[in-house]
């Protein structure tokens, strides 16, 4: 098992980088696109795609940059390196497509989402306005079915080619933001928006789950029913990594800050990907 060539798509065919999709060095050819688990040059430096492995020479060329780390998935579907890359002029002949999209979608809704807290409940939905999660998740749908229809568009590069994308694991909120040694970044996302809502913190990790668990639920009926995507796969990660401890503001479990796995976390995730994808190549 080897690790693959990991390229931004910026770089593809530059005089910084000569990696070239279409060299008959590489058995597979695989194009990535989504949020900040995927997003290279920026802050994690880590990312799942380092850690994925294959049996024969593989090539990943990425769209996801920095800047994604807080765009939603409907604005990731109109990417223009996302639109070269499928396309049959500027794209290549792509074996498969990893998506990563839908995290940053709750994370930037959240306050919206989150009620003011007025008194204890016992099921963490009472705690939610409903009709605003309810629009989160039909962006993140929309989202993804706008990049299907990219795929199969006419003149794709890479039509009905197999999408696989993940579920996303227990995020614990916590005062834990993105860092660059001692300096904070950006962050934290989740744990904000509970303090605002006054919610008692004992009820943070059932909030939390619920809405992750919302998500899961959302994706993965995109592969499934009357209405599915073709070829289409979800990959169930939850689960797979150590969640990180109420309270801790570094690096906890399998998790670097709040939102981002660290590079342990990353390898599981990768692992239990990695084995649905090369199913397809």
């Amino acid at each position: 098992m080897m690790r693959p060539e990991v390229v931004p798509w910026d770089n593809v065919g530059t005089d910084e980088h000569e990696s070239d999709p279409n060299d008959s060095l590489y058995d597979n050819r695989i194009l990535a696109e989504g949020d900040s688990w995927f997003s290279m040059g920026g802050i994690p430096t880590s990312n799942l795609l380092f850690s994925m492995k294959f049996r024969r020479f593989t090539i990943i060329v990425n769209c996801a940059r920095p800047g994604d780390t807080i765009r939603k998935i409907g604005r990731i579907a109109k990417n223009p390196n996302l639109v070269k890359a499928m396309s049959g002029s500027d794209g290549y002949a792509w074996d498969a497509i990893l998506l990563s999209g839908g995290g940053n979608d709750l994370i930037d809704d959240v306050d919206k989402i989150i009620r003011k807290f007025t008194k204890i409940e016992s099921d963490p939905a009472l705690y939610c306005n409903q009709d605003e999660l309810d629009k989160t998740l039909q962006s993140v749908e929309k989202g993804y079915r706008k990049i299907i229809d990219l795929r199969d568009a006419a003149g794709s590069s890479c039509k009905e080619k197999p999408v696989i994308t993940h579920t996303y694991d227990w995020m614990t909120p916590r005062n834990s933001p993105a860092r660059f040694f001692p300096f904070k970044l950006t962050g934290p996302w989740i744990y904000p928006a509970l303090v605002a809502a006054n919610l008692p913190e004992s009820h943070w990790n059932a909030v939390s789950d619920y809405l992750v668990d919302a998500l899961r639920n959302t994706i993965k009926g995109l592969a499934r029913g009357p209405d599915k995507l073709p070829d289409f796969y979800v990959v169930n990660t939850q689960d797979t990594i150590t969640p990180a401890a109420l309270g801790e503001t570094g690096e906890s479990g399998d998790w670097m800050n709040e939102i981002h796995p660290s590079s342990d976390g990353y390898k599981k995730l990768a692992t239990k990907i990695g084995k649905r994808l090369r199913g397809f190549l």
